[in-house]
This record gives C-alpha cells, structure tokens and sequence, in this order.
C-alpha cells in the first residue's frame, strides 16, 4: 500500500460533515480512522467523532447494550439517542464545522433511524426529530454487510460479552430499512462492505474527493491518482 507524506495545510471554504454508516460490524470504525489518516496526510483539517459518545447519555446507551434493555421502551431508546446527539451537536460537531473542518462521523442519525425503527418506532417522526438538531452530512457512506458476516465479525473481535443490540432477526431488519430508505438518496452512497478494507476506503476516497474540491480554496489535481495503488 502507497503512503503519502503530509502536504501543505489546506483550506475550505466551509466545514464538511461526512457519516460513516452500516449495521454493527459493517467496518464503519475501520473506514472512519482511514479517512482520517488519508485527509490528515493531504493536509486538511478533520474531526474524527463516534457516536454514541462518551459523556452521559452515551453511557446510559453502553450499558443497554451490554446489560439489556429490560423495561426500557423504544421511545426512552430514541429519547437517550437524542440526547446524546445534542451534546454532540454543541460541543463537537458544530465547533468542528465553524473552523471549516471536515467532520467525519463514525454512526449519526441515520443509525438512530434505522435502529429504533427496527424497534417500531416510525421511521420518518425519528428523523424529524434528528434533523431539527442535528446537521445534515454532505455525504452518507451506508456499508451494506449481510447480517451473518457482520456478526461472525463482532464474534471473532469480541472480547467484552454480549452485545444485545446484535441480534441476527434485529439486524435484519436494521439493514432492510438502510436499503429501502437511503438507496438512491443523492448524498448517500451504499457500498460492498465485504470487499477488502483497501477496496472499500479507495471507493469512498474516490466518492468524498470531488466533494471536497468543490470547497477547497486550492487545487487539488494530484490527489485524483489511487491512494492505494503500490
């Protein structure tokens, strides 16, 4: 794999959000700190976020999936869902955005969407609800994965117990409402997830640059040669 040495710092005209998306083990932490490198290394300023976070709402989330959602409701899922992104919204993202960085997103509101909805919760109240408070991307990567590899993935990285959103039937129906809502959206991309991670990365690269450009405030003609070609 070819590695390139940092270039000049490099400007943009506004700050880009980008969301990393996929059913659990679909390679979105993978491909999220891949981008990261790949923009540090050319130079442009980046924000590297997951969801949830690590403050208190993000917290309460981790312990239902490690502990079980016993008697809490779809509804008290999504409530705690937004709360986090709220927290997230003001103190990270819109900063990051205001300095003209770009803002990549490991999970955003695409996940709360399809997730709760798979739960019961109407799908279109849920993005609502997000939209009003949160940013929307300027580019959606969707990693599409069959329910079965996601997770014999997450069985042979797991070394922390059960996770009890990973369930096969719920992940199911979590990647049936990824396909059926965002396949054909304009600023969504949907892509292989069971390609090589150097496959998938080159095809967001190729996606994500040509959005980019349109923001920079010098050229970036070079950068139109494959990163990962040796």
């Amino acid at each position: 794999m070819a590695h390139l040495q940092t270039k000049k710092a490099r400007k943009l005209r506004k700050g880009l959000l980008v969301a990393i998306e996929g059913i659990d083990g679909a390679g979105k932490t993978t491909q999220a700190k891949l981008i990261k490198d790949r923009l540090e290394q050319e130079g442009y300023p980046v924000k590297l976020l997951h969801e949830p976070t690590n403050g208190k709402w993000g917290n309460k989330i981790r312990d239902l999936a490690k502990n079980g959602r016993h008697e809490v409701s779809p509804r008290t899922e999504f409530e705690l869902f937004l709360k986090d992104r709220i927290e997230d919204v003001k103190k990270y993202i819109k900063p990051a955005l205001e300095q003209k960085k770009i803002v990549i997103m490991d999970r955003y509101y695409i996940s709360s969407v399809v997730y709760q909805g798979a739960l019961g919760l109407d799908l279109d109240f849920i993005e609502r609800e997000n939209m009003k408070i949160a940013p929307k991307p300027d580019l959606t990567i969707i990693l599409d994965l069959p329910s079965r590899v996601s997770l014999s993935r997450i069985k042979n990285r797991n070394t922390s117990g059960p996770n009890h959103f990973e369930i096969e039937k719920y992940l199911n129906k979590v990647r049936a409402n990824l396909i059926k809502r965002y396949l054909g959206k304009a600023d969504v991309a949907i892509i292989n997830g069971k390609q090589t991670r150097e496959k998938i990365a080159s095809e967001i690269w190729n996606i994500l640059i040509p959005i980019i450009q349109r923001y920079e405030e010098v050229s970036t003609e070079f950068l139109r040669r494959d990163y990962y070609s040796c």
